[in-house]
């Protein structure tokens, strides 16, 4: 007898557990059903070109979420550049479900901010090279002055800005060059062959030459690497009794 009421009573308890777990399972599938919005598609729309308030606009509209990020770029301010997942278009199919998130790159609202190179006293080939490197515009304008196309200064809306002055990218400089009306005076090309660059420096410290190195120097790592190469190449060339106008350029190319 006790045994018959025993194999029922483990009968029912295993028939419970299941219904206990065929209830789960079921409520389990009911609730992914309605997470996933399960047979629910909607075709990624197009978000580039917008502007962010568009984009907001369009992603309400279709019931999705954004998540944003933003870069400097030269497009224009608050725009989307890229977008994750892709649109969908008749080439590229792309399919999202309802409050699903989707990863836009805008373009920031504010211009890149530079600080501004040092190029008085360079000449003007070189200044416009480095102002164009930083993504500066520049415009030139001439004074008297003994030494022709020499920087004299550096102005900004107006006023003179010196080196390290921040600028959003992209402004317009105004450039103080030297109209060389009187002659430069000339001074004896120095021999800068076998130097250091801190030894051409030296050399240099009482003269009025521009030292541009360059370097060829493959297996230099370190700034002690490149400290220890030695002036191969310059130009102009060093001989006797060669002359250069002060503010000239002299080019060396360091070797190890």
């Amino acid at each position: 007898m006790w045994n018959k009421i025993k194999s029922k009573s483990l009968l029912f308890s295993i028939i419970k557990a299941a219904l206990l777990a065929i209830i789960i399972l079921a409520l389990t599938m009911l609730w992914l059903r309605f997470y996933t919005n399960h047979g629910e598609k909607i075709e990624t729309p197009n978000f580039i070109g917008l502007s962010l308030e568009e984009a907001n606009k369009l992603a309400n509209d279709k019931g999705l979420r954004l998540t944003i990020d933003s870069v400097f770029s030269s497009q224009p301010l608050n725009t989307v550049i890229l977008q994750n997942p892709v649109s969908h278009s008749d080439s590229t199919e792309s399919w999202v479900k309802s409050n699903r998130i989707v990863y836009l790159t805008i373009v920031r609202s504010t211009k890149q901010k530079i600080k501004l190179p040092k190029i008085k006293d360079n000449s003007k080939s070189l200044a416009a090279t480095k102002l164009t490197i930083a993504g500066l515009s520049p415009s030139w304008k001439y004074q008297p002055s003994p030494y022709k196309d020499v920087v004299l200064d550096v102005k900004y809306k107006g006023k003179s800005v010196k080196e390290g002055f921040m600028l959003e990218k992209g402004s317009q400089v105004q450039v103080i060059l030297g109209k060389g009306q009187a002659q430069a005076q000339q001074v004896q090309i120095p021999n800068l062959l076998g130097k250091t660059i801190s030894e051409a420096n030296i050399e240099l410290a009482n003269k009025s030459f521009q030292l541009i190195p360059a370097y060829d120097c493959v297996e230099c790592k370190t700034a002690a690497d490149s400290a220890s190469t030695t002036i191969s190449q310059q130009s102009p060339e060093y001989s006797e009794g060669a002359t250069a106008a002060e503010g000239s350029e002299i080019i060396v190319i360091l070797r190890k």
